[in-house]
């Protein structure tokens, strides 16, 4: 039995909320997971739902913070608290990268480190910190990026990055701190030949329940992206990831006018493969 561990602002832990109906957590690999708990209102809840508390779960690296909070009464007319919100690296999504950032040749690691470091650990403006947030280095890619980012959340571009490049990331706590880590799953579908495979169906008796669903409305294949001039001078360049055509190709302009050469200063030829990675996050952001 899973059990929510309720801790406050300065990770003090305050109780264990054994009596809940409803405690969902789903984990996520290219994004915050996040979870549901309910629980009957009460002084013990009272004193443990609220805004910025933390929830830990005594078999999981993983901890979410309280962001919504519902009262209902429930058809015996009791009052519950419904607890909502993500795990900590939605933390990311608190800041933005304030400064055209150039990340040329690095790892997908590096990159991503940098990005923290400029806009959480040690950005120019001393109220943006975050203290006691840090970057695990034992996580190390030889899968390089260059692309150019100015104006994006920060968590949206990690989110990019990362899915991008079949990486995972997540913010866990040690000894007070926030630790942002990389990490690579296994693969054990069909389409690969290394490891065993791993099947859930209802054939084996896996399943507890299934969904299925698939929804091509916002599907891109193709992006004209645009970046810096004036009308028919404009950089452009098509990106692509199957090379589709006919009824299988559908398209998306992207304006990405906020990158630019800095008057020459960049490249051209680095520049436009800025503008290919800027386009192949936004194929793997729309499918």
């Amino acid at each position: 039995m899973m059990l929510p561990i309720i801790a406050d602002t300065n990770f003090e832990k305050l109780c264990i909320l054994d009596d809940y109906s409803t405690f969902i957590w789903t984990s996520r690999y290219y994004s915050p997971g996040d979870f549901e708990l309910c629980v009957p209102v009460n002084d013990r809840s009272r004193e443990a739902i609220r805004k910025g508390y933390y929830v830990f779960r005594d078999d999981s690296n993983d901890v979410g913070i309280i962001e919504r909070i519902e009262i209902q009464n429930n058809a015996d007319g009791a009052e519950l608290f419904i607890a909502k919100g993500r795990f900590a690296s939605s933390i990311l999504g608190r800041r933005i990268i304030s400064t055209q950032t150039q990340l040329n040749n690095k790892t997908i690691d590096e990159a991503c480190a940098i990005l923290i470091d400029q806009e959480i650990i040690n950005p120019e403006i001393p109220e943006r910190a975050i203290s006691n947030f840090t970057v695990d280095p034992t996580y190390t890619t030889q899968k390089k990026i260059t692309i150019q980012i100015t104006g994006k959340n920060l968590l949206e571009a990690v989110e990019k990055i990362c899915e991008s490049n079949g990486i995972g990331f997540r913010v866990g706590i040690e000894n007070g701190d926030f630790v942002f880590s990389m990490y690579e799953g296994t693969d054990r579908s069909y389409g690969q030949s290394v490891n065993p495979y791993v099947v859930f169906s209802d054939k084996y008796d896996n399943l507890l329940s299934s969904e299925y669903w698939e929804n091509y409305q916002d599907m891109i294949t193709d992006v004209l992206i645009a970046g810096e001039g004036e009308g028919l001078d404009r950089k452009t360049l098509w990106v692509t990831r199957e090379g589709l055509s006919g009824l299988e190709r559908y398209e998306y302009y992207q304006d990405a006018r906020n990158m630019s050469t800095n008057d020459g200063e960049i490249p051209e030829a680095e520049y436009y493969e800025q503008l290919h990675a800027e386009g192949l996050e936004s194929i793997t952001s729309y499918t």
